[in-house]
């Protein structure tokens, strides 16, 4: 069966659409994206033409796109790919997101004809790639209606059926500047009774997960929706969580909390509901608002939050005891210094620690589970002391360190050797190591 279709090109990108398309598509985190924007705004050298912006402004909100790019794209679109990929009369977009100011137009290049290949020699690779996501975009604004048959296919094999659903691109309209969606199942070209030969069968059994981990791009709409901060705050606010270790990005890229944003949520949820609720940001933004616009005094707006929330602070601070939410208690006994241990949680997680501290600074590894985790060792002995060296964790991964710490503080890097001979001297190998910053290069031994 066989439904057409019409399908229309998406608005123009502002901040927070600019920022989810470049972590789906290009794998950028929202600082990444909003770092390269800033210098294609600033300005790039181009050679004879002197250093030019290449981007309008970057952190906007609005959908409009200015007249002049409009007639510029439009007379690009006709001489490039023809009349019949143009469009009657320009289109124009409404924004649809919460407490919108608008004070700016759709982030969009500064010139329609400055196609992406035409300036590839000048840009980093990263670059070229988000200024590309962002002028085909622009671009494709003003170009017409792609028409797409929607399919679904049954496949009788006499014993079983299968089916299948997914597009046939019958014009390709605006997907000839922005290019075919990368999720969209496109089918070959079918009529009615067609035999088919299987080339292969693969079964797939498919269960119920739970909702997936927040992404750069999903968490930036989850806070436009609730209308939480503005275009320019979503890029630092996510970067804070990172840089102060609420959050750690796994193997595909996803904010996992960390054990401390467990403990801080749950104490903030606690004690300061009315600041955690998801609207608290959303109305001091209005208020913030009213006030630019004369129509509330700043001086009540501060009173009516200030004068409840430091009574609430200095009542807090004589009840909460530090001990009693980063501290539980556990059978374990030190064996330097007989005192029982306490499980705490630090800045990179859960460990083991003696209660008899700054006297006893005896901490252990623990498992998820709480469980105490045995350091591997190495068949190394400290060249200091000449104890055995153990594999420990750090800030920054694994690495072998005394087994007498804290008595002795001897620690050496874990090396990753590639087993090729170092070019310059011709003894060490070439082996990967970090940096004092968490970066990973490759020096030689």
């Amino acid at each position: 069966t066989k439904k057409q279709l019409t399908r229309t090109p998406p608005p123009p990108f502002t901040t927070s659409t600019l920022q989810q398309e470049a972590n789906m598509k290009l794998g950028f985190s929202a600082k990444q994206t909003m770092m390269l924007a800033q210098r294609l705004y600033e300005g790039i050298d181009m050679g004879s033409e002197g250093s030019i912006g290449l981007i309008t402004y970057m952190r906007t909100d609005s959908v409009n796109l200015a007249g002049k790019f409009i007639s510029e794209a439009t007379t690009f679109v006709h001489d490039t790919y023809g009349k019949h990929y143009g469009i009657a009369s320009p289109r124009t977009y409404a924004t649809k997101s919460k407490g919108a100011q608008e004070a700016h137009e759709a982030i969009r290049p500064t010139a329609a004809h400055r196609t992406p290949e035409s300036i590839k020699h000048s840009l980093e690779p990263r670059m070229w790639r988000l200024y590309n996501l962002i002028w085909q975009r622009a671009i494709a604004t003003q170009m017409a209606p792609a028409t797409i048959e929607a399919t679904s296919v049954t496949l009788d094999s006499g014993k079983h059926t299968f089916r299948t659903a997914g597009s046939v691109i019958v014009f390709d309209g605006f997907l000839k500047a922005s290019g075919r969606p990368s999720k969209e199942k496109i089918l070959p070209l079918l009529t009615k009774d067609e035999s088919l030969t299987p080339t292969a069968l693969a079964p797939f059994q498919h269960t119920t997960e739970p909702p997936a981990r927040y992404s750069d791009a999903t968490l930036v709409k989850s806070l436009e929706e609730y209308g939480i901060g503005r275009p320019s705050t979503y890029a630092p606010t996510i970067a804070t969580l990172v840089d102060r270790n609420y959050v750690s990005r796994d193997e595909k890229k996803k904010l996992q909390p960390t054990d401390i944003a467990f403990v801080v949520t749950d104490l903030l949820k606690e004690h300061f509901p009315n600041i955690v609720d998801y609207q608290f940001t959303a109305n001091v933004e209005q208020e913030l608002d009213a006030i630019a616009e004369g129509k509330q005094l700043w001086q009540e707006v501060l009173t009516l939050f200030y004068r409840p929330f430091h009574e609430q602070i200095e009542k807090k601070m004589n009840e909460i005891s530090k001990k009693a939410i980063t501290e539980e208690a556990t059978k374990e006994v030190c064996e330097k210094c007989s005192k029982p241990m306490v499980i705490k949680i630090g800045r990179f997680g859960k460990f083991l620690a003696c209660t008899g501290f700054p006297e006893c600074r005896n901490t252990k590894a623990i498992t998820a589970e709480g469980k105490i985790e045995a350091l591997p060792t190495t068949d190394e002995k400290c060249p200091t002391c000449g104890s055995s060296m153990v594999i420990k964790e750090g800030r920054f991964g694994r690495f072998i360190a005394c087994s007498k710490y804290p008595e002795c503080k001897t620690t050496k890097p874990i090396v990753a050797s590639t087993g090729i001979t170092c070019p310059t001297c011709g003894k060490g190998e070439i082996a990967g190591r970090r940096s004092k910053r968490g970066k990973m290069f490759y020096g030689c031994t």
